[in-house]
């Protein structure tokens, strides 16, 4: 009982704890997003205003690049050309003033303006910065000595139909233009009015902002100094990689977001302060404190309502059933207090005595024969467990082996064909089949062996399974082809996933580039009723081969790259042996006028002559001792080997045949063909004794260098039977420098 009312406690507390976790989670959720909408908001708020601003610059653009191509024409006089500038300003007021300057330094200004005579315009700086730039261009906000408004000058070059340079055409604008522009965005953001934006020049110069209005005689204000207080400048805080940051200004944290004004060097910033989305926050503090506080009220009433009518009575009760002992004494009852509320519970506590004490001696009398047949009851339950585990078992293992591959654990031909079937008159539409090929499989078995294809099998299933097992069933329905059926859906989407398993193939090849995976895949859908579903199959696995067409060679290709990266693994690779090979062999084959085509494919066999090798266990390969029957028969097939990998490669068929040959001997007792004298390919007789003199100078795992003279000793003593003599005599003339 005490345990019971400890729980009641626990179970009051526990609830207290999760309302008042809820209540923080809540909180924290709801600030983080508050914070999360200013950050976005103010982005947002940056992109449609820097849209206007640069949308109004366009315009004015316009006009001034519409200006100097009627200047372009060069067929206007210069009356008529002032005349049409004074039309173009009055037809836009928002011009100060709109006029051009020839390059020998006139200048026809709509304005009515006249410099005096000194005056350079090709010292301006519109003039020397739309000449510079040779394209329309803005500069930076300066105050105009005629009128001392702030403005900044549009300027664009001006060629005639030679190209040749006729003067700049440029307009001023106000300042207090776009200033009003940027004040009335301002206000179009759906924020608190205490969100404002300003735009700044490349030399940090506030153009336009909201506590700022510039008139006539006013001095441009930098950023450092309007907000002096903060630490960096706005150079280094636009400098970040992120367009939205959190700052100070004006002793007020919020998001600043800045961003390029398109055709300028201008950037234009919103800043949102944080006070206006933290209202919020602060609100539902409030509302979590005065929850915390009524929570913790109701429950300490709760606590001492349950301890006065509920905890006690329980404490009394439960004295009086320790003094039950059915056993000894049978005739306890327990006794009803005054205002007992558990009266209705004691009555019953007292009624189950009552019955347990007639049922008592008859339970006795029984109680042997229960035993009796409780044990055997056991044992039999016991052997039907034991039987029934075992056949359920036995039956889900059937199933599985019945329905799934083996090798990969997907689904077997046999469950996707009656899949199929059961799909075909149920209304899943549109449905998709999409079936895959592993390109180049058969190439990989015959190389590294079927353990190499096995892993490759289960790559490829493992990736297909991550991007179609969840859409459907995937299953494999042959030795290297997989097919999946993704009931509803359609085209566009399963294009999308076969994109996904590209994707995933890339990403698998760029860090496993020793063992590529390369596929052919086709799809098929059938977007209604009335298709048979082994029709789309059929289509699918037609689209499949024609993708296969397309992509054998480029696979193929990308084995023989990683088999000859694995060869050129092995240490004797990486000692040298081919450079040596390919040297000597260069040299005796410019000795017997070799042709060129002869000599590149006699460098291209120096490489990759051992390319069968690559199969071969390095504990074979590099063996100290001699080998055994096994070990030599699977060295001897390594020549096959490497006819087979360069006979499917477009780089390297046209030395397939040399591959094959190269360990042929002069009398014939060679491999795998038996060729002699002349019937072997002159690259191979000259590639033979190279080997043979490289092997035997070189310091190998399984034997140390021999001196040169021994080496050429050896090969003239085989010269006749192993080489060709004449060749024999030609190197080792090559070798002696004779």
């Amino acid at each position: 009982m005490y345990r019971l009312v400890r729980n009641l406690y626990l179970l009051a507390f526990m609830m207290i704890i999760i309302f008042v976790s809820g209540w923080f989670y809540n909180y924290h959720v709801t600030s983080r997003r508050l914070l999360e909408t200013a950050e976005k908001s103010t982005e947002l708020a940056v992109y449609s205003r820097s849209e206007k601003i640069s949308g109004w610059l366009a315009k004015k653009t316009r006009t001034i690049e519409a200006a100097g191509y009627f200047l372009s024409l060069g067929k206007w006089s210069d009356e008529e050309a002032l005349a049409y500038l004074e039309t173009l300003l009055k037809n836009n007021p928002n011009f100060e003033s709109i006029y051009f300057g020839t390059s020998d330094n006139q200048m026809l200004n709509a304005s009515g303006w006249v410099p005096p005579e000194d005056f350079d315009l090709q010292k301006r700086p519109w003039y020397i910065k739309a000449l510079a730039e040779n394209q329309t261009t803005f500069t930076e906000a300066f105050t105009n000595a005629s009128n001392e408004k702030i403005i900044f000058t549009i300027a664009a070059p001006v060629y005639d139909s030679n190209n040749e340079l006729l003067g700049v055409i440029a307009g001023d604008v106000a300042v207090e233009q776009i200033i009003s522009l940027v004040n009335e965005v301002s206000g179009s953001n759906n924020l608190e009015d205490e969100a404002y934006s300003f735009l700044i020049d490349t030399e940090g110069h506030i153009i336009a902002h909201p506590e700022m209005d510039y008139v006539p005689g006013s001095r441009l204000i930098t950023f450092d100094e309007h907000y002096s207080h903060l630490a960096e400048d706005f150079a280094a805080l636009t400098a970040e990689n992120s367009r939205t940051s959190q700052v100070i200004l004006a002793d007020e944290e919020g998001y600043l977001a800045q961003l390029q004004i398109p055709g300028t060097r201008w950037r234009l910033a919103s800043f949102t302060p944080l006070g206006v989305f933290t209202a919020g926050s602060d609100r539902l503090t409030a509302e979590f404190l005065t929850a915390l506080t009524a929570a913790l009220l109701i429950s300490m009433v709760f606590v001492l309502y349950h301890h006065t009518y509920t905890h006690k009575p329980l404490l009394r009760l439960e004295s009086h059933l320790h003094k039950i002992d059915v056993e000894k004494n049978l005739d306890y009852r327990v006794p009803i207090e005054n205002n007992n509320d558990l009266a209705v519970l004691i009555n019953t506590i007292n009624g189950l005595l009552d019955k347990a004490q007639t049922y008592f001696n008859n339970l006795e009398e029984s109680k042997s024969e229960l035993k009796k047949t409780n044990r055997e009851l056991e044992d039999l339950i016991s052997k039907l467990t034991t039987a029934e585990e075992a056949l359920d078992y036995s039956e889900e293992k059937l199933y599985y082996l019945s329905y799934h591959d083996q090798l990969t654990g997907l689904y077997n031909r046999f469950f996707f064909e009656a899949r199929l079937k059961q799909l075909e008159n149920k209304a899943e539409y549109p449905l998709t089949v999409i079936s895959t090929d592993i390109d180049g499989l058969k190439l990989l078995n015959d190389t590294l062996g079927h353990t190499a294809g096995d892993m490759l099998l289960k790559t490829c299933a493992n990736i297909l399974n991550e991007n179609l097992g969840h859409s459907g069933i995937l299953a494999r329905v042959g030795g290297d082809e997989f097919s999946a059926i993704l009931p509803l859906t359609g085209k566009e989407e399963s294009e999308g996933l076969a994109r996904q398993i590209r994707y995933r193939l890339t990403h698998y090849n760029q860090h496993n580039p020793d063992l590529p995976l390369s596929i052919s895949m086709g799809i098929a859908t059938a977007e209604k009723s009335g298709t048979t579903l082994k029709k789309v199959f059929k289509e699918a696995e037609d689209e499949m081969c024609k993708d296969k067409l397309h992509r054998t060679n480029s696979a193929r290709n990308g084995i023989v790259q990683s088999l000859m990266m694995a060869l050129a693994e092995r240490d004797y690779i990486s000692q040298g042996h081919v450079q040596r090979l390919d040297n000597i062999c260069q040299a005796v084959g410019e000795k017997i006028n070799l042709h060129s085509a002869q000599l590149a494919n006699l460098a291209l066999l120096a490489q990759v002559h051992d390319l069968g090798k690559v199969g071969i266990p390095d504990q074979v390969l590099f063996k100290p001792g001699p080998l055994s029957e096994d070990e030599w028969a699977a060295m001897k097939q390594h020549s096959e080997k490497g006819y087979r990998i360069a006979s499917t490669s477009c780089d390297l068929e046209k030395v397939a045949d040399l591959i094959l040959k190269h360990h042929e001997r002069w009398d014939g007792s060679g491999y795998p063909l038996g060729l002699q004298g002349k019937e072997i390919p002159i690259e191979c007789r000259i590639l033979s004794i190279a080997e043979a003199y490289d092997v035997m100078t070189s310091h190998r795992p399984y034997q140390n260098a021999a001196p040169k003279e021994k080496a050429i000793a050896e090969i003239r003593k085989q010269a006749g039977s192993q080489f060709d003599p004449e060749l024999v005599r030609i190197f080792i003339a090559t070798i002696s420098g004779d």
